[in-house]
């Protein structure tokens, strides 16, 4: 009876920013037993991915893990394959960012087993057909992509197909994803017996679990140890042995016969699709559904644009660094640092959602920009550019301790860089499904002495920018704002200038009214701010007391209120000339939970009353300072 040649492995990652208890409970339940487990069963073989995170953590903290690792590969008991460092979604990162996050990798598990990878991993299957060509002059041989792409591109999962890209090949082994739940889970025979049953003639076939759905079966099982039930799945395969056969794929390849060509459309797994997809989930999932380009994801969440776009900015600022190879390598680094696919979208770790992950992203480009400044040279001063990829231009401050980028429309600050602490201050999500980002100094109109119940609920103030001139650190706009629900019936000109100063940033707003009678409102600017990675790092400062970042807050009359970050030992003041009213209140994703925590939204109110032809000027000032 001819037996099926099958590969067995794992993929295994989790992103920048995730908290060290998460690596040790993964390793603890997933990396090691399966590893130590496979190892008492030397006739069956495995190909494994592990990210360069997952890599150097396991290094510095369980070395002879890596001992184990050597020793089986230099058996041929396992491969492990290649892939980018950082587990980036390969197709909205730039061609030289792969073959750099490639060969980081490549090298990495070369220090550690003495060989180079032959096959490559593709994260989430974000696929592209010019990543063939980028592959292949990697060095890779081949890779998988899943067997459902198979039957959508016109081929037969059964074989594994050649495809090419600008004249490199690529061999393609289809991989069915292994299921994370079920009654009869751990039987890998009938795992395999369920997805080969449409490939009696099957040449090769791949299952592949991820580290995650491994925890998950774990879990949901009745084993008393991961352990036990590692045990028991390659047990399994035993009573199987005249149906299946592992192999190592570099080995199978090199007795291959000749394969039929085969090319494949842009496409991503699943998950990565679902999650990329716009409005509720889908009532039916089809697999025509992935074959969509991996690129969407920029559109799922406005915060994934906002971190793609900053790191474009900085790659060109580091292209730039001449005469430093170490700075510039250094910089580089940190960029792919931040291209961890999981800061870009829901993964399966919490990815975008998950605070920790973002702020890792955003704290490595932080660091990368500041690499890339020449010291001695560098002239604080602002710049006209489009920042956000919308074909307009918009204001980007680079100072010596921050940069502000000011987005055109709302005139409301997108973006706030401390270089000492490497932290984007206006990194808060909500729960809510936006177009736009989360910023700060958004400013509204409401009813004089109150907030409105939902912040959302009135019209954001709309300005145009004015030319610039001298002083050349200001940014000038006027506008008009209209109440969205009629309350406030007034006439407003209103003027906005961000002045831009070495320890401080500033604002000035003059309203004018331009009504016929008395007009008295309450003038709004909310600031959505993520001053931490967590909720214990935060300490809110109104008035004469501390409140918590997980509780809200109302007070009246102030002139000043401080954010404190106890993590980075760094506190952001606020401080104005004219008493305001004060509003603060925590951001959620879903639940009032600590891994839901996100940020705090502050909403600071002036009551005025002005009679007609009136005007009226008051300021705020931001600085970043020690506790």
């Amino acid at each position: 009876m001819r037996k099926h040649a099958v590969v067995i492995g794992t993929s295994n990652h989790l992103p920048e920013g995730s908290p060290q208890s998460l690596f040790e409970e993964t390793y603890q339940v997933c990396w090691r037993p399966w590893l130590s487990t496979l190892y008492r069963f030397p006739e069956l073989y495995s190909a494994i991915h592990y990210s360069g995170t997952v890599l150097s953590w396991l290094q510095a903290h369980h070395p002879e893990f890596i001992m184990l690792l050597e020793e089986m590969s230099s058996r041929k008991q396992v491969e492990v394959l290649g892939g980018g460092y950082f587990a980036p979604i390969m197709p909205i990162i730039p061609a030289p960012d792969r073959v750099g996050q490639l060969e980081f990798l490549s090298t990495l598990i070369r220090k550690f087993l003495g060989r180079r990878p032959r096959g490559v991993w593709v994260q989430e299957f974000a696929w592209e057909p010019s990543l063939v060509s980028t592959y292949n002059a990697c060095g890779f041989d081949y890779s998988f992509l899943p067997a459902a792409l198979f039957r959508l591109s016109g081929l037969d999962p059964a074989y594994p197909v050649m495809t090419e890209d600008q004249g490199k090949n690529l061999c393609i082994i289809p991989a069915f994803d292994a299921p994370s739940n079920g009654p009869d889970s751990v039987d890998l025979g009938a795992i395999l017996g369920r997805h080969f049953e449409e490939c009696r003639d099957s040449e090769i076939g791949a299952l592949m679990f991820s580290d995650s759905s491994l925890v998950g079966l774990w879990r949901q099982s009745d084993f008393e140890s991961p352990d036990v039930m590692f045990e028991a799945m390659f047990a399994s395969m035993h009573r199987d042995d005249q149906t299946w056969e592992t192999v190592l794929p570099s080995r199978w390849m090199r007795g291959m016969k000749t394969l039929a060509r085969g090319y494949f459309p842009c496409s991503c797994s699943p998950r990565l699709a679902l999650a990329s997809l716009e409005g509720p989930p889908k009532t039916v999932w089809r697999e025509e559904s992935t074959l969509i380009s991996p690129r969407r994801l920029l559109l799922r969440h406005p915060e994934s644009h906002a971190l793609y776009v900053k790191m474009q900015f900085v790659r060109i600022l580091v292209g730039q660094l001449r005469g430093d190879k170490s700075r510039k390598k250094s910089a580089q680094e940190e960029i792919w640092r931040a291209q961890c696919g999981d800061a870009y979208w829901q993964g399966a770790a919490g990815g975008i959602l998950s605070l920790p992950v973002r702020s890792a992203a955003w704290s490595a480009l932080i660091e990368a920009e500041r690499s890339a400044r020449h010291k001695g040279s560098f002239v604080p001063g602002i710049i006209r550019a489009d920042i956000d990829l919308d074909g307009q231009k918009e204001i980007l401050f680079q100072g010596i301790n921050y940069n502000a980028h000011v987005r055109l429309g709302k005139a409301a600050l997108a973006e706030f860089d401390s270089f000492r602490s490497l932290t984007n201050y206006v990194n808060a999500m909500d729960g809510e499904r936006r177009t736009e980002p989360l910023e700060c100094f958004v400013d509204r109109l409401c009813s004089a002495g109150s907030f409105p119940p939902k912040p959302r609920e009135r019209s954001a103030a709309t300005y145009d920018l004015l030319d610039g001139g001298k002083p050349s650190m200001t940014a000038s706009f006027s506008g008009s704002v209209a109440d969205a629900s009629g309350e406030v019936a007034t006439s407003l000109a209103m003027g906005k200038i961000y002045s831009f100063r070495r320890e401080n940033l500033g604002l000035t707003w003059t309203l004018c009214n331009q009504a016929s009678a008395i007009s008295a409102f309450r003038f709004v600017t909310e600031l959505n701010l993520s001053a931490g990675r967590s909720k214990s790092d935060v300490t809110l400062l109104v008035g004469d007391g501390a409140v918590k970042a997980d509780g809200s807050s109302a007070s009246d009359g102030l002139t000043a209120f401080s954010i404190e970050n106890a993590c980075t030992q760094e506190r952001l003041d606020f401080r104005s000339d004219r008493p305001f009213a004060f509003a603060a209140e925590p951001l959620y994703l879903r639940a009032p939970l600590d891994e839901d925590w996100q940020g705090t939204r502050i909403r600071l109110g002036w009551d005025l009353s002005l009679e007609a032809g009136a005007a009226e000027t008051f300021s705020l000032t931001l600085e970043v300072s020690n506790p």
